[in-house]
């Protein structure tokens, strides 16, 4: 059999070298839990607080904001749990663009008698002016990701906290910001100083690491976890560590953003081979937009063939690509009312699809997959 080609690194990534070695050499040599307090215990809690100091030295953010989990949906999660048993109900503002990790709290909020504000996001970005407008005394919680998984758009984040806190200011209410940065950590530069929001999660998976671990930024003290039964991850997020995951997840961060600006310039140029080979197809819609976005995210429409169809036919000749979040139950209608939110007409949403690259992808294999998508349309 013909090796697949995969260009579906935004449902997730091939773990490296690098962090397999680093996971096997863990299991073996840490396998003692870091909460016992005999000798191997006490090595590997050393071994998973070093882990955290090197993570909050590659973010430049405090140890003590970095909670360990499994995933970023956990991470996601543990802020939305918070709010949702919080005393007093307040105002949500979620855009409609959001991950399902986050959108799915949606009916519990409404439920709990919180007011839930969905967000337009125009041509794939969320407008700060939007945001203010519908800033009110009752908003608790602004959610907005980093990097849109299904377009590849890269939010506003920082102009958005900008508003917020300018409310904050004129109300002496405090808003609590949180942002998905599962799609941008180790593909394209950010600060989470700079971008001053109050929390953001991570997924190790996404960027060559292992899956079953994941991080959470958290600078809001208030915030609690529902979940119980250890004081594991300051009570955070209770249940014994994978220290093994954390310790490749670790590796894996390092190693990506050490190589950023290298990877970043090559997925650019197979971006860009991509877009001048589809520009020329008849039928075919680049939806993502060329400035402001993610080059590892590429979303195009075509005519022919509804999105399932399309990848069907294009997985028969050995091109891994997406029609949706791997993470959404019914991924086809998730991403349809992601698209519709960014004005993407019905007709076009029907057909999109997702390209997602990797700095593992070549040259080759993204003009064969252009040569496939041709030859499927009838095209050159």
């Amino acid at each position: 059999m013909t090796e697949m080609v995969y260009f579906d690194n935004a449902a997730t990534t091939r773990i490296s070298r690098k962090a397999l070695d680093t996971y096997n050499m863990a299991s073996d040599a840490y396998w003692a839990n870091p909460s016992s307090l005999h000798h191997e215990g006490l090595k590997a809690k050393s071994k998973l607080e070093e882990c955290r100091k090197k993570l909050s030295l590659l973010l430049t953010v405090p140890e003590d904001t970095l909670t360990f989990t499994s995933c970023a949906t956990e991470a996601d999660s543990i802020i939305m749990e918070s709010f949702l048993w919080a005393p007093q109900c307040g105002e949500v503002l979620m855009p409609n663009i959001e991950h399902g990790a986050l959108t799915g709290f949606t009916r519990l909020f409404r439920q709990k008698g919180w007011t839930v504000t969905a967000l337009d996001a125009p041509h794939g970005f969320l407008d700060p002016e939007d945001v203010r407008s519908h800033l009110s005394e009752k908003t608790r919680l602004v959610l907005c990701m980093l990097v849109n998984n299904v377009m590849g758009t890269i939010e506003p984040v920082e102009e958005i906290v900008k508003v917020v806190r300018s409310f904050e200011q004129e109300t002496g209410r405090k808003i609590h910001v949180h942002t998905d940065a599962t799609q941008a950590l180790g593909k394209i530069p950010f600060s989470l100083v700079s971008l001053d929001v109050d929390s953001a999660a991570f997924s190790a998976h996404k960027l060559h690491g292992p899956k079953g671990v994941g991080l959470l930024y958290n600078r809001n003290k208030a915030i609690t976890a529902l979940s119980r039964g250890g004081e594991q991850e300051a009570g955070l997020r209770p249940g014994t560590e994978n220290l093994p995951g954390i310790m490749a997840m670790t590796a894996a961060v390092e190693e990506a953003l050490d190589n950023e600006e290298t990877n970043l310039e090559k997925v650019r140029h197979l971006n860009a081979l991509l877009r001048e080979r589809f520009s020329s197809l008849q039928g075919v819609t680049i939806l993502t937009p060329l400035e402001k976005s993610s080059p590892y995210i590429l979303n195009i429409s075509t005519e022919k063939y509804p999105s399932e169809v399309l990848t069907r036919m294009l997985y028969d000749k050995d091109f891994c690509v997406s029609s949706g979040s791997a993470c959404s139950n019914n991924a086809k209608q998730h991403q349809g009312t992601i698209l519709s939110s960014m004005q993407v007409s019905p007709k076009q949403s029907r057909g999109s699809i997702r390209i997602s690259l990797g700095n593992d992808n070549t040259e080759e294999e993204v003009m064969a997959l252009a040569d496939a998508l041709s030859g499927l349309l009838g095209g050159d």
